[in-house]
């Protein structure tokens, strides 16, 4: 049995445009985390001063006492480019293996006595 012929034709309802909304978006103005969990890159970076060289040179020394810098015989230094310091390690044969911005020198776990050792973020 066909029924198409009992309904006759049917009219598709006219598909009204959106209109343009003025307002901003609630994920642009907000400091919010990213759908991932990360926040962004930039946020925490300004408002720290630069390191004193007191601290500068206590992070130095947490890095060069992480055991994966003293398994592998990675060296630590601090490099200053653009007047902006930063710290370089390198391993036995002096290719650079990470360059960390005085900023990040900031977030180093350095009284905490469990900490691992990571170099690199696990959520980078």
């Amino acid at each position: 049995m066909n029924i198409k012929g009992l309904l006759g034709p049917q009219i598709m309802p006219a598909v009204r445009p959106t209109e343009k909304v003025d307002r901003t978006i609630h994920s642009d103005r907000s400091n919010d985390r990213d759908a991932n969990g990360q926040q962004l890159y930039d946020e925490g970076r300004k408002e720290k001063p630069p390191m004193s060289e007191e601290q500068l040179q206590k992070a130095l020394e947490h890095l060069r006492h992480l055991p994966a810098v003293r398994e592998h015989k990675w060296t630590v230094q601090l490099a200053t480019e653009d007047d902006k310091r930063c710290v370089l390690i390198k391993d036995n044969l002096g290719t650079l293996i990470r360059k960390i911005p005085e900023a990040e020198l900031w977030s180093l776990p350095l009284d905490e006595p469990t900490s691992k050792g990571h170099l690199l973020k696990k959520t980078a």
